[in-house]
């Protein structure tokens, strides 16, 4: 029967119903590794709820995990300790629910990928670009084509960093002592440009050679954004997701529990993610924000926030669901 025929049940279920995509190189590991079926459904749960968040966290309880795979509540116990002990999974107890001291928060789980899959990941073939595309290119018609314009000057290759390193101690030392104080602002400042006195010691090749160094600085895609200048204010919010995972949020939790115990932990923890969602540590990563935190509270210098709200609350990306303490 054709592919096309839309009266075949099983061209109904590949273009209506929900499928999953499962990374060839893994699902072989996992057979190689002789993972029991019952552990790889909790697996492939796990990783499909993780890839949905964005993470690769999920907060699932027990109970669901079970009724989801078709398995009971004790296979699912040993599927996570298989699972653990290969190092395909993380989990992090949150702790007690602070609302109900006779429950506790559902345990968070990150998937992870093994290190020796990922030293012969190279090894794997590559899907081809076409059959990863296709479907972009299909449904964008092709761009109207613009006059042609002048060629674009040739990109310079980028200069190994110990050579550069080398080159910029020697560019240095032959700057006077405003061209060193503008260089090192540009550097600082990621303008990629600066200008030259008249009584320049550099040669005309050092000169493009600083340009070109600037210009290499200017574009670095960890910066999120273009150059800027000595004027504009840097930039407060680091590239990449505010919100933590939940995974650092239990971790955050358990530390802060640990150093000034279970009654002071919440209101800490509110203070520490208000900082990283609208205060001081907004400029940094999440991880790193989280790191600067606890550190300031072991060492006791930690102050809450000026212009927090009250009554402000942690946002999450769902209402945690509990499950009992003796299932665990």
């Amino acid at each position: 029967m054709s592919f096309e025929s839309t009266h075949d049940v099983r061209v109904v279920l590949v273009r209506e119903k929900y499928f999953s995509l499962r990374p060839k190189p893994l699902e072989r590991w996992l057979w190689k590794q002789g993972v029991a079926p019952s552990a790889e459904r909790v697996f492939w749960l796990h990783w499909e709820e993780g890839q949905k968040a964005g993470t690769w966290c999920s907060e699932i309880p027990l109970r669901r995990v079970a009724a989801e795979c078709c398995l009971d509540v004790s296979t699912v116990t040993r599927a996570y300790q298989q699972l653990a002990g290969l190092g395909l999974l993380r989990r992090q107890d949150p702790g007690r629910d602070p609302r109900n001291p006779f429950h506790q928060a559902t345990a968070i789980t990150e998937v992870r990928v093994p290190r020796d899959l990922v030293c012969e990941l190279d090894r794997h073939p590559n899907r081809r670009r076409a059959a990863r595309d296709g479907i972009v290119k299909a449904a964008n018609p092709p761009p109207i084509p613009e006059p042609a314009e002048a060629p674009a000057a040739p990109i310079r290759p980028r200069i190994p960093w110990r050579e550069a390193l080398g080159r910029v101690r020697a560019w240095e030392e032959k700057m006077t002592a405003s061209e060193l104080t503008a260089f090192k602002e540009a550097q600082r400042t990621h303008s990629g440009a600066m200008t030259f006195g008249d009584d320049t010691a550099l040669t005309p090749e050092d000169r493009a050679g600083v340009l070109d160094w600037l210009s290499q600085l200017a574009v670095r895609p960890a910066c999120g954004g273009g150059p800027r200048d000595s004027t504009s204010r840097p930039t407060q919010v680091a590239s990449g997701p505010r919100s933590p995972s939940l995974f650092d949020i239990a971790r955050s939790k358990r530390e802060l529990e640990r150093l000034v115990g279970t009654a002071g932990a919440p209101e800490l923890l509110r203070q520490i993610f208000w900082a990283i969602e609208k205060g001081a540590l907004s400029r940094f990563t999440p991880a790193h924000a989280i790191n600067i935190a606890i550190k300031k509270v072991r060492e006791g210098q930690w102050t809450r926030p000026h212009r927090m709200p009250p009554n402000w609350v942690i946002p999450l990306r769902g209402e945690a669901l509990h499950e009992q303490c003796r299932i665990a």
